[in-house]
């Protein structure tokens, strides 16, 4: 049961992490530190307190403003239904969580909206992840920047283009210096991705990062056209803007959680968990049914001599005899 779909307070207080993104194709900075030694320390004691993995396993560590990345998964520069909007950088890694649920979700919107321009998706982290110049979050592969669905005046689909912010009204203007061109927010598409991610329990998706204008737009298109109750109270509570910084007015910034195994080996979640979400966050899934309690202990023990088995079986049958008696 999900409740009452009125909108959630607004008491929240959350930060996206985000900086002013730069312009697409703008040439990168290296990072710089204000106090290196303090730095150092700092990551030297993430280092020294992390448990070690293979070298092949995926691990998100720490959280997403001050954390690191191995083995990531990498996004392709294209697949069904997106493409990368800066195809020459390697801000292509993430989880194999949020990097399938990118997919998943891109080709959902082309399935159900086919003929239009295909999603862009912008920054997911280095492939060691760490200090992103562009953002203050990205740090550990659990970030993905989404540049909305659009159309021109007569409603067509076009290419999503960077530096595009849209009002509530669901218009946006391109600064001169990038063409000028009016852009509508295309609801369909728009909604459906949301939807999409939101429905997908397996990407565990904690915050869409949008302004307060295109939440209240999303969401009145979804009274209007979604079947599904539970897409909405989910759209209610987890499309959010941060406290501080980038309103997200341009781009959809997509957060999802630590996987169950990540906890265990340094990712650290900040926020609300959401309850229709807790299988998916909190409890590994297993291969293949569960051990029962003489498997486990055959397992963690090794098979009982012959004698033990013998005492085992008198026992039990004298607990047995008592019990008739």
């Amino acid at each position: 049961s999900t409740g009452s779909l009125s909108p959630p307070s607004s008491s929240i207080t959350v930060l996206s992490g985000g900086r002013e993104p730069t312009a697409p194709g703008a040439p990168v900075k290296e990072p710089r530190y204000r106090h290196p030694v303090k730095a150092l320390a700092a990551l030297t004691l993430l280092v020294a307190c992390a448990p070690a993995v293979p070298g092949t396993v995926v691990a998100s560590r720490g959280d997403t403003a001050d954390g690191w990345l191995e083995n990531g998964a990498r996004l392709q520069d294209r697949g069904p239904g997106f493409e990368r909007a800066r195809p020459g950088e390697s801000t292509r890694f993430g989880t194999p969580r949020l990097v399938s649920a990118l997919e998943r979700a891109a080709a959902d919107v082309a399935r159900v909206h086919p003929g239009g321009a295909p999603l862009r998706i912008g920054d997911l982290s280095w492939p060691r992840g760490g200090r992103h110049p562009r953002h203050g979050s990205h740090r550990n592969g659990r970030d993905a920047d989404l540049l909305f669905y659009a159309t021109d005046l007569a409603g067509r689909p076009v290419p999503a283009r960077g530096w595009v912010a849209f009002d509530r009204e669901g218009v946006g203007v391109a600064p001169e210096e990038h063409g000028g061109d009016v852009r509508l927010f295309d609801d369909a598409r728009n909604w459906w991705l949301v939807r999409s991610l939101l429905l997908d329990d397996a990407a565990a998706v904690q915050w869409l990062f949008v302004s307060r204008g295109l939440k209240a737009r999303l969401l009145r298109w979804a009274s209007r056209h979604e079947t599904s109750r539970d897409a909405i109270f989910r759209a209610s509570w987890v499309l959010h803007q941060p406290s501080r910084g980038n309103p997200h007015a341009d781009h959809v910034h997509v957060r999802v959680f630590c996987t169950p195994r990540g906890l265990a080996t340094g990712c650290r979640d900040r926020g609300p968990r959401w309850p229709w979400l807790r299988e998916a966050v909190e409890k590994p899934a297993l291969a293949g049914p569960g051990l029962t309690d003489a498997a486990l202990l055959r397992a963690l023990l090794g098979p009982p001599a012959a004698s033990q088995s013998a005492a085992m079986r008198s026992a039990a049958a004298e607990a047995s005899a008592s019990a008739a008696r």
